[in-house]
């Protein structure tokens, strides 16, 4: 080991005890239970169902409290206590304003926490469930969970801490903080395999929940990256978003969420498309806006009037990349003016005022103004870019932990299961080394002044060839202009049929270097189609697909309201949830139906993990500082 580096070490550990206590912690974390990993994916804005999935650590601390409290309290009393846990701000303001904060409430209340508090942090030492304390009362926190109320000479003190914390008027913050802290310590490790944004309403309300969690990584999605994309300031991406969010009514995340001014947008749709029903473009309306109530008319002309700016900075965007191959979706120029054809099929709308059939993909002056300050507000936006930046750097294109490999779409194949070649830039691509090229890339898009790098964005979203896509065309202008199921289909990367072999799972494993005995892949992008008979769980069980359909939009095809898998020290078990509205109506009693899909025998402990590993080598690194401490002496 290098001299210097050693050196380095004694300036932190100045004394052989320092390391010699160092050492003692080390090996005994080696053998405490694995923490709880959760694993979530295409969450799409459905931020009330994803919240109280995040807070309730999709049932398990309703689990819990039945396992705790199943003796003394009835399952409404358990059920309270669960709703307090999950949203403990309005609960007790609930309970305020209708004068039940009683000092014995809060007392009893208090009591309850801290005894739940004890139960789910048991396997966890005391210095790991101390890092989870913030803010206030953490001191009191940390004498009431390590000061047993049952000795005799604790009783007393124990209980005049309670005591006084209600007497000054503190109770209310103090059971706040106990509900965070339980929420917190349920779920050790949170992982997000892609699709936080488009769809629902709210994934500004997800993003700000995540930026407070303190353990939690993000594999990108195609979604993710369209924001990421136009967050860098690609114009055709900044398009798709704002298209994406009016077509399912979005109106207040873009204006309310993150302060994108639309009224350009609004008065240019007004006055273009004003005798023009838009009929093609009525808006999907599952979620009511509440500060920007936009109608249903005027939303369709703004969606026409952003989608047809989008088409012709898609066009450009396709003819400055001729090394994307993808010259069939510049749809414009496949478009006969006078024929009103699209690749020789009639178009369903054929009213293009601001379209010039000589120069198709030519802004107006009104559509340059509308882009030029759409994209400074994306730019500029605060709080847009704190989300992009955390994106940034919580995310990744994939990631390998625990046996797990984690990534949004797919691995690029070919028809005959070999990794799909991909030319960037005059040098080829694939497997593992394309998903860290195309990682780089969409840093560059954001951190540097690229234009190729903010164009790979798009091609991430829209190319077939696109790992978090992965299908043969994203057809968003045909399924608003034409009747035709040809024109319309998207294909699916044959990694999607592939993958379902045992074989073609462990050749990508390899490709990842995974070569522990329990290994798998985890992805999302592709609902579950239950109803249809289809599965989560594919290749032996070395894959699980966990896109289920949180979504209010997927659930007509879907059949449930998606999955969350979770993988702590005894098993790896599948959350089926059976619908929105049963995760978010009666949320106190809330369980999913909970599948156990691997069994760890003997139970797995942090030296069998990833965290297990790195443990051992700063255990290697330690003893040879000892070694030299003694043959200094």
């Amino acid at each position: 080991m290098d001299k210097n580096y050693l050196k380095l070490l004694k300036d932190i550990y100045p004394e052989k005890s320092d390391i010699k206590d160092e050492l003692i912690s080390l090996n005994s974390k080696l053998y405490l239970p694995k923490g709880t990993e959760y694993f979530f994916s295409d969450i799409h804005g459905e931020s009330e169902a994803f919240l109280h999935l995040l807070r309730s650590a999709s049932g398990n601390i309703r689990d819990k409290i039945a396992k705790l409290f199943g003796d003394t309290l009835v399952k409404e009393d358990q059920d309270d206590l669960a709703e307090l846990i999950y949203d403990p701000v309005h609960v007790l303001k609930d309970l305020f304003e209708n004068d039940l904060l009683t000092e014995d409430y809060l007392t009893i209340t208090i009591h309850r926490l801290i005894n739940l508090f004890r139960f789910v942090s048991t396997k966890y030492p005391k210095a790991y469930v101390k890092s989870k304390f913030t803010g206030s009362y953490t001191n009191i926190i940390d004498e009431l969970l390590y000061t047993n109320d049952s000795e005799f000479n604790k009783k007393e003190y124990y209980e005049s801490l309670i005591a006084n914390i209600v007497k000054y008027d503190s109770a209310r913050e103090f059971i706040i903080a106990l509900a965070r802290l339980i929420q917190r310590v349920s779920v050790d490790k949170l992982h997000i395999v892609g699709d936080i944004y488009d769809r629902g309403p709210s994934p500004h309300i997800i993003m700000d929940e995540l930026l407070t969690f303190p353990n939690v990584d993000i594999q990108w999605g195609n979604h993710d990256i369209a924001w990421m994309g136009a967050a860098s300031g690609n114009e055709a991406l900044i398009a798709a978003c704002v298209a994406n969010a009016i077509s399912y009514n979005n109106f207040d995340m873009l204006e309310d969420g993150y302060g994108i001014n639309l009224r350009p947008l609004y008065e240019f749709a007004i006055h273009t498309y004003k005798d023009d029903p838009c009929e093609l473009f009525m808006p999907r309306v599952f979620d009511r806006n509440i500060y920007d109530n936009v109608s249903g008319e005027v939303a369709a002309k703004m969606y026409k009037a952003i989608s047809i700016i989008r088409f012709k900075l898609d066009g450009a965007l396709i003819e400055r990349n001729p090394e994307f191959n993808v010259d069939d979706r510049n749809f414009l120029k496949f478009v006969d003016f006078e024929k009103t054809t699209y690749k020789n099929v009639p178009l369903r709308d054929t009213n293009f005022p601001t379209i010039d059939p000589k120069d198709p993909l030519k802004l107006t002056d009104a559509e340059q103004f509308i882009i030029d300050i759409l994209k400074s507000d994306f730019i500029k936006g605060n709080r847009l870019n704190r989300h992009m930046r955390f994106l940034y750097k919580n995310g990744s294109m994939y990631k390998t932990e625990n046996g797990s490999l984690l990534f949004h779409g797919c691995i690029p194949l070919t028809e005959d299961g070999k990794f799909q070649e991909i030319e960037i830039k005059g040098k080829k691509y694939s497997g593992r080394k394309l998903m860290d090229a195309f990682d780089k890339l969409a840093r560059d898009a954001y951190f540097t002044n690229s234009i190729f790098a903010k164009d790979v964005m798009w091609y991430l979203i829209n190319g077939r060839y696109s790992p978090i896509f992965g299908k043969s065309q994203y057809s968003y202008f045909e399924n608003l202009f034409v009747d035709d199921k040809d024109l319309k289909r998207e294909v699916y990367n044959p990694y999607y049929k592939l993958s379902e072999k045992e074989e073609i799972v462990d050749m990508i494993l390899d490709e990842f270097e995974i070569t522990c005995e329990r290994r798998r892949i985890i992805n999302g992008h592709v609902p579950v189609k239950v109803k249809k008979g289809d599965s989560p769980i594919k290749a032996g069980g070395k894959l699980y697909v966990i896109d289920g359909g949180i979504s209010k939009p997927y659930q007509a095809k879907t059949g449930i309201a998606g999955y969350t898998l979770m993988f702590n020290s005894h098993h790896v078990a599948l959350a089926e949830h059976k619908s929105y509205e049963s995760i978010t109506d009666k949320v106190s009693s809330y369980t999913p139906n909970i599948k156990e899909v691997e069994i760890l025998l003997p139970r797995m402990l942090k030296k069998d993990t990833d965290e297990g590993r790195d443990i051992r080598e700063k255990i290697e690194v330690l003893e040879k500082l000892l070694e030299m401490y003694d043959s200094a002496n």
